[in-house]
């Protein structure tokens, strides 16, 4: 597999550094107790006030620039932290309001309007890249993005290079595929509140782990989408780890790490649509066919 005939000129490979930040409502939504736990809370709120100054002097030594997704209720609780980010010249991406999981199509429509007045009234921007909260999503979403106006998206798995999802108006949605092995939270978050996650790995593993997933993806010409999160990855060592990962990087030529809306327009001239996922293209088994499971209805580990 080779990626070269999609990148531009002298490029081998793309690198999308990604930051969800989600602050306290990635423990408001998976339990809703946490909003009376202020020891919860407090993880969260690391990020905005600690991770993300940490996090944008390393991008900025590093003449980087990122994505961040980042939920309309952080952006309201923390409009400073937010318009930090957009001054450094990071993307500002769409991830929700309270980092829920939509029950429909028009309840995602609605929360994606909500966030838009939202950022529009505190950043002058309205997003145009995708991540759905724990990478949910629904049936018929590709719809929805492309009528919202989004250019990407960077939700699913199922593959190393950018493609097309296309919609039902003949418009399209470059999807940007990630993985759980690229995500700081399958090896780093750690919380005893139900349902509980206890990985703490070194970062000499995760380094590991990254910089083999890029030289495999490097020489086929791929993309790596890391996907972090700067309540878990704004810690100090793991900081320097992401700092000497960069380094690293770009020390191999042809790479380009970019924020992923400048991947997306790129790229998507070269892209064939295929069908919207799960519409077509892709197996879709009955409910019946399905095996049943206390976490039904989610992907999350």
């Amino acid at each position: 597999m080779s990626g070269s005939g999609i990148w531009p000129a002298g490029v081998r490979c793309a690198v999308v550094l990604s930051f969800d930040l989600d602050a306290e409502t990635l423990w408001l939504s998976r339990n809703p107790r946490s909003a009376d736990s202020p020891a919860c809370l407090a993880q969260g709120a690391y990020g905005p006030k600690v991770g993300v100054p940490r996090l944008l002097e390393m991008l900025r030594r590093q003449e980087v620039r990122s994505t961040f997704f980042i939920p309309g209720w952080v952006v309201e609780r923390y409009p400073e932290t937010a318009r930090a980010i957009a001054a450094a010249g990071h993307e500002i991406g769409y991830h929700g309001y309270l980092h829920e999981k939509p029950e429909s199509a028009e309840q995602e429509r609605e929360l994606i309007d909500k966030v838009k007045v939202i950022m529009s009234r505190v950043l002058g921007t309205t997003p145009v890249g995708h991540r759905s909260p724990l990478w949910e999503c629904l049936p018929g979403l590709v719809d929805v993005l492309c009528a919202s106006g989004f250019e990407y998206a960077s939700n699913l798995m199922d593959a190393d290079l950018p493609y097309l999802h296309a919609a039902t108006d003949g418009s399209g949605l470059v999807e940007l595929p990630t993985s759980w092995l690229y995500e700081d939270a399958a090896h780093f978050f750690f919380t005893l509140q139900e349902p509980a996650r206890r990985p703490i790995a070194t970062t000499d593993t995760v380094m590991n782990i990254w910089t083999a997933e890029f030289d495999g993806l490097y020489d086929e010409g791929g993309i790596l989408v890391l996907t972090m999160h700067p309540q878990i990855m704004g810690r100090v060592s793991r900081v320097r780890m992401l700092d000497q990962f960069i380094t690293y990087v770009k020390s191999r030529p042809g790479t380009w790490i970019a924020p992923g809306i400048d991947v997306a327009r790129a790229v998507r001239p070269k892209l064939r649509a295929i069908p919207p996922y799960p519409a077509g293209g892709r197996p879709t088994p009955s409910p019946a066919a399905l095996p049943r499971s206390s976490h039904a209805g989610s992907n999350t580990p």
